[in-house]
């Protein structure tokens, strides 16, 4: 049973008529016998009665129309639904993030890409840099936005930006020590850290690689899921922490927090786009990647 042969089949029920019906399906009234005559053989009874009034349904016939007719239904709309998917009309695209491209640089991007994607809905799943490979391993999102790069040939990865990450703590408490931190003293203040697994953590202890400073000498006092979990911290007068500049830019510039050196230690990491290997984009992942790229890319 194929859709062509119940294509005929109905077309051949509404019209009474093998030759309207074949010329209502573009094909020949030989063929169109053709291939009533196939369908009846593959269910091995008689669909019409041939006579003086036309093609007319049997009993059996009169039972399968209505389920073709349902099945063709069903083929037309799955065609409508590949074609709004191709032309991006009515689509969900998901994306997993980790905290500061999800605050940062997506947001950055939405008003563009909604003015030329109107009919794509974006949702944003953020986490930190390990749960949004996971996502995309498990394919719950079509394409990633992390601060870091991983070892894993299932994703593949794609260069944006570079980030800087300093160490911030609030203005008042600024005002009252210095500037300045030795990597002795550093070891000594309040530090809040990210958890494992967030990109700008692992750029930290990266960092910290290259010093004398150990992470089980730091005096953690939090570990939070979250850059906005930091820098409310921070601002509330908790303690120090590191995190990207772009996420307390604002509150740099209104002097409610402030960056606090500690020589022969310069930390930055790069951004990452990444999506799963060998496998072809939607047209709106598609559409959303290269705009990030053109936006971000350096």
């Amino acid at each position: 049973m194929t859709l062509k042969q119940l294509e005929v089949f109905v077309a051949v029920a509404e019209t009474r008529s093998f030759s309207r019906g074949a010329d209502k399906t573009c094909i020949t009234q030989s063929t169109a016998s053709q291939h009533i005559q196939g369908l009846e053989e593959e269910l091995g009874i008689r669909l019409f009665d041939r006579g003086r009034g036309g093609a007319l349904l049997t009993e059996a016939g009169k039972l399968l129309v209505g389920r073709a007719r349902k099945i063709l239904a069903e083929c037309d709309e799955s065609r409508s639904a590949v074609r709004r998917f191709v032309g991006m009309e009515d689509v969900v695209l998901r994306v997993g993030a980790s905290n500061t491209p999800g605050t940062c640089l997506i947001p950055a991007l939405l008003d563009q890409f909604h003015k030329q994607y109107p009919r794509v809905r974006l949702e944003a799943l953020q986490g930190d840099s390990t749960s949004v490979i996971e996502q995309l391993v498990n394919e719950e999102v079509e394409l990633g936005f992390i601060g870091g790069r991983f070892n894993d040939e299932r994703i593949h990865f794609e260069a944006l930006g570079e980030d800087t990450i300093v160490c911030a703590v609030s203005s008042d408490i600024a005002t009252k020590s210095k500037h300045s931190l030795s990597q002795a003293e550093l070891c000594k203040v309040p530090l809040i850290v990210r958890e494992q697994g967030s990109g700008t953590q692992k750029a930290v202890y990266d960092a910290f690689a290259g010093t004398w400073i150990n992470k089980e000498s730091l005096r953690i006092v939090a570990v939070l899921g979250s850059s906005e979990a930091i820098k409310r911290a921070i601002l509330n007068g908790t303690g120090y922490a590191f995190i990207s500049s772009m996420v307390i830019a604002e509150e740099l510039n209104h002097g409610q927090l402030t960056t606090v050196r500690i020589p022969g230690l310069n930390i930055s990491r790069t951004f990452y786009a990444a999506r799963r290997d060998g496998r072809e984009l939607s047209p709106a992942a598609a559409a959303f990647w290269d705009l990030m790229l053109s936006r971000w890319k350096r």
